[in-house]
């Protein structure tokens, strides 16, 4: 892959690098692509197969139809389903659940305070995710100090392998501090090098690197929130990210999804927009 990028370089230059197709997927090729070549810059978005396509087919033909205007959204992962605070409400009712509702700042400090206990935290906000991981929308979140979380979580929650390695999602400011040859990452398409595998060793992989997640406040205000608040109560920048599903399963969709998951596995809380679910 590095050959042949280095003889695009030689024939058409450019310092500005954008993958699509499902090699693109391949995460580790991805972090040492600006290495092993001459381009400064790689793009890859947040669904590189057929299905990224179809939506930049439907962008490329508004764009022709609209020259002199910029599609709403249209670098956001955030195109899928929401769960509505009326639809979350009627389950809670006719479930007889116990929820407790928060104010945003609330939210925050509370989710951000129970992480940096270890708690497990279910986390469920705005629109789904497109593309083949969770960004912070329909995830499983953690804390990342402690090695043995990861094994917490594949024992109480995805029932999967002890190899498969999970994502740090992290401050973007802060990703210089963290890996070598550090760009901004917003889909999870690439890995890189920590420069300290003790800060989130929840997070390392066994050759030293992590798939990151770069999170700007633009991005997604309330996980940058919530980042940033374990950020100022443990010093570390980090939450671990996996998706919300166990293993065999899809993500989950709707209230029923979220609520079976929760009841059924070890996870400890459950934030559903604004309503947190405790057991």
């Amino acid at each position: 892959m590095c050959e042949l990028l280095v003889q695009v370089h030689s024939k058409w230059g450019g310092a500005n690098l954008i993958l699509g197709g499902g090699c693109a997927l391949n995460s580790s090729c991805n972090g040492v692509l600006l290495e092993r070549t001459p381009f400064k810059n790689l793009h890859i978005s947040m669904a590189p197969g057929d299905d990224g396509n179809a939506i930049g087919s439907a962008y490329l033909s508004w764009m022709k139809d609209h020259p002199k205007q910029r599609p709403l959204n249209a670098h956001t992962a955030f195109l899928g389903s929401e769960i509505s605070t009326e639809t979350i409400e009627r389950a809670i009712r006719l479930g007889g659940l116990k929820a407790k509702f928060f104010s945003e700042d609330e939210l925050i400090e509370e989710v951000s305070k129970e992480l940096s206990e270890g708690k497990l935290v279910g986390w469920v906000q705005g629109r789904a995710e497109f593309g083949p991981r969770a960004l912070g929308n329909r995830s499983i979140l953690a804390d990342p100090r402690k090695a043995k979380t990861k094994d917490h979580i594949n024992e109480r929650i995805k029932f999967r392998e002890e190899f498969r390695p999970f994502a740090p999602s992290i401050l973007d400011e802060k990703g210089p501090e963290l890996f070598h040859n550090y760009q901004y990452s917003p889909y999870m398409e690439r890995t890189l090098r920590f420069k300290n595998t003790e800060i989130a060793p929840a997070v390392v992989h066994c050759n030293e690197t992590g798939r990151v997640q770069s999170v700007r406040k633009e991005d997604n205000p309330r996980f940058y929130a919530l980042l940033n608040s374990f950020y100022k109560k443990t010093k570390v920048p980090v939450l671990l990210n996996t998706s919300f599903n166990v293993m065999g399963r899809p993500i989950i969709h709707d209230v029923e999804d979220a609520l079976a998951v929760f009841f059924t596995s070890g996870l400890d809380m459950l934030v559903l927009g604004q309503y947190v679910f405790k057991k």
